[in-house]
């Protein structure tokens, strides 16, 4: 597998996420202040799309800085999920109309917003506990 991590039960509704880099805290609520899990999900895609876009631009000689991106979702259920997913770029004043839509198509090209387009296949099963 290209990408790993692990996610731990702390009790309660409290899971703290691993990478081998870092670990981040996470909530099923957000009562604590900690991200809850569909708060991580669009952070990721916002910021890969953010990056893959700075990277284009960085090749073509645009300047991002400044730039920001707000990933808003609309849930719904049966089956629970994030319904709509709503990506509004802020972009630096002084591009024309033909660069922000070559930057709008590169953030579209990042691989978590291919991920959820194509949609991936799923393995899940349950692993034996490790030996105390």
């Amino acid at each position: 597998m290209d990408y790993a991590i692990s996610v731990r039960h702390e009790g309660e509704l409290n899971f703290t996420a691993d990478n081998g880099r870092s670990s981040t805290s996470i909530t099923w609520g957000p009562e604590d202040g900690a991200w809850m899990a569909t708060e991580l999900f669009l952070a990721g895609l916002g910021s890969c799309m953010l990056a893959t876009m700075a990277d284009y631009a960085h090749s073509n000689g645009i300047d991002l800085t400044g730039a920001s991106v707000r990933v808003a979702a609309e849930s719904a259920v049966r089956p629970v999920r994030m319904a709509t997913i709503d990506v509004v770029y802020t972009l630096p004043e002084g591009l024309t109309e033909q660069q922000k839509d070559a930057l709008i198509r590169a953030g579209n090209r990042c691989k978590v917003h291919n991920t959820i387009e194509h949609h991936p296949t799923f393995a899940v099963r349950a692993a034996a506990p490790a030996a105390s």
